[in-house]
């Protein structure tokens, strides 16, 4: 038995970032490897050799409609002429975000989020930004997700670049560079943070803003909130700020009687460039996309993070910033967007320099971390799923025969098309295909080479390429690996007394009941069956007889 299996290629995070409509785009990633296997039947010669041979270079990074080349093929390397059969199968290594067994990230287990999960040191998982993982009951590892605070260059918007040659440098509010936590900060709007929270950002241009200021004398607790024109560079943020030099913005509530009803946490327009979280927890962020006339409700989307500060000692840990899980925008377009119907719209509030009221999350519902699961999938009903088609030439939806392998339903399917070449039951260069039963997922397709293969000969190929379909969805993975097994099997030419090639002994080694390798191949449809009393299929087959 032979087997081969191509290296797994370096995977590789590749960020995209819109500065203008704050939306940074994760990429996804697919590998396709191969896997040969061949067994040998009634290999009583001397020299007795037939195997697989193939032409196959696997992509660095498979993209939907990308085909690869990998030509298949059957050869005769011993002194025995022999007749052959293939069937093909397969495996996937599928990681995906996943919507259950998720941590609701308003309600951590205990503590410090990161407290109950260990660091990821896999440079895979690493460059799709999976950083942390934790061990479910079953043994199978949960990602999670932080986000990056490096920042990107944005090449379109040179605009905003502050030019320092001139004697008075051009003052923006918004920086050439951006992060991807400072993309899903963006919309310029906190509406929702951990009570009595600690935050601050640094004011990128001047701001008329509610100052708080309050001070005790003789006991007595006296605050005063007034509308003051700050500087660009002055420093802002919460009450409860811990950061020395922050200037205090007015809480969103105060009860004078009962702290703990208290909320000492500005909600309003933020610099997402420069916001910065000091206690742990949940944070959100308004967009506005979508403005309406005569004063009616705008569209807004959410964003945020599960923010968790740096720690210090012996074995100190960064500041983390963890995904949420995520749907489309209210735009369809956004990318970190909260799914609908998470928030409670606060639809009378209008994004300005004045404070806002915060959000709550809805009835029923919970904003839960970002987390994967990488699954093994291999050739089933209820996992891969691989539909034989026959060749069609006619129309818009040409294509050679071949296996359509698919997993997931709508957005979330993954589909691979196996093409394939030579299928024919007249020439005798060429594969016979015997189809499948729909009603008998246990019995396989299989594909006979309807003339025997001598030796030192090889088979015209029975594969022809691999694609994955363009119908393949962006979100559909975040990265897989597919194996596609190619499985042999021959039997030795027997000659009668007039030197006549004899296919009997074909016709009783090719039965299911004698054969149980055969049931490792693929599903697909058809009537026929590999049944030991029912021998039809070894009939069909038209191979070519010649005499010595």
């Amino acid at each position: 038995m032979t087997k081969k299996k191509t290296n797994r290629q370096k995977r590789t995070l590749i960020g995209a970032i819109c500065v203008a409509a704050v939306i940074m785009a994760g990429s996804t990633f697919a590998w396709f490897t191969s896997k040969d296997e061949v067994t040998n039947r009634l290999s009583a010669s001397a020299k007795y050799d037939v195997s697989i041979t193939e032409d196959f270079q696997p992509p660095e990074e498979w993209l939907p409609g990308q085909k690869v080349n990998k030509d298949v093929s059957a050869v005769n390397t011993g002194n025995i002429d022999a007749f052959v059969r293939m069937w093909l199968g397969g495996q996937m290594r599928l990681l995906n975000e996943e919507t259950t067994n998720m941590v609701e990230a308003t309600k951590p287990e205990s503590g410090s989020l990161t407290s109950t999960l260990t660091a990821v040191t896999d440079e895979d998982m690493l460059a799709l930004g999976l950083t942390w993982q934790k061990t479910a009951e079953d043994s199978t590892p949960v990602y999670y997700r932080t986000l990056s605070t490096k920042k990107i260059d944005n090449p379109k918007d040179e605009t905003h670049k502050t030019d320092s040659t001139e004697p008075e440098p051009e003052e923006t509010n918004q920086p050439a560079q951006f992060s991807e936590v400072q993309s899903v900060q963006a919309g310029g709007v906190l509406v929702y943070a951990p009570a009595n929270a600690g935050y601050h950002w640094t004011l990128e241009q001047a701001a008329e803003l509610p100052v708080y200021t309050s001070a005790t004398t003789n006991g007595v607790t006296t605050t005063d909130v007034t509308m003051t024109n700050l500087a660009k560079g002055t420093v802002v943020g919460s009450s409860k700020s811990g950061e020395s030099g922050v200037t205090l913005l007015k809480p969103h509530s105060i009860d004078a009687e009962d702290d703990t009803k208290s909320d000492y946490n500005y909600y309003g327009a933020i610099d997402a460039s420069t916001f910065q979280p000091e206690t742990e927890g949940l944070y959100l962020f308004r967009r506005n996309v979508k403005e309406t006339a005569d004063g009616t409700a705008n569209t807004y989307e959410y964003s945020g993070y599960y923010y968790v500060p740096a720690t210090t000692g012996e074995n100190p840990v960064p500041e983390q910033y963890f995904a949420l899980h995520t749907g489309t925008g209210a735009n369809g377009k956004s990318d970190y967007v909260l799914p609908s119907g998470v928030i409670n719209d606060n639809n009378a509030a209008t994004p300005s320099l004045d404070q806002v009221l915060p959000v709550t999350i809805a009835e029923g519902q919970n904003v839960y971390l970002y987390t994967a699961t990488e699954k093994v999938l291999d050739t089933g009903d209820d996992k891969l799923i691989w539909k034989y088609e026959d060749a069609v030439t006619e129309g818009n939806n040409q294509h050679p025969a071949r296996f359509v392998v698919s997993y997931g339903t709508g957005d979330k399917e993954i589909k691979i098309n196996v093409n394939l070449a030579n299928i024919s039951t007249t020439d005798a260069e060429a594969w016979t295909v015997i189809k499948d039963n729909d009603d008998n997922p246990t019995q396989k397709t299989t594909f006979y080479y309807n003339n025997d293969v001598e030796s030192g000969d090889t088979t015209r190929k029975l594969v022809d390429s691999v694609e994955l379909s363009k119908e393949t969805k962006n979100g559909a993975y975040l990265a897989f690996d597919f194996d596609l097994d190619v499985f042999l099997e021959s039997i030795q030419v027997t000659m009668d007394d007039d030197g006549i090639e004899q296919i009997t002994p074909a016709t009783e080694e090719w039965s299911s009941a004698s054969n149980p390798a055969v049931n490792t191949a693929i599903t697909s449809a058809t009537t026929v069956t590999h049944d030991a009393t029912n021998l039809a299929e070894i009939a069909t087959i038209n191979w070519s007889k010649t005499t010595d």
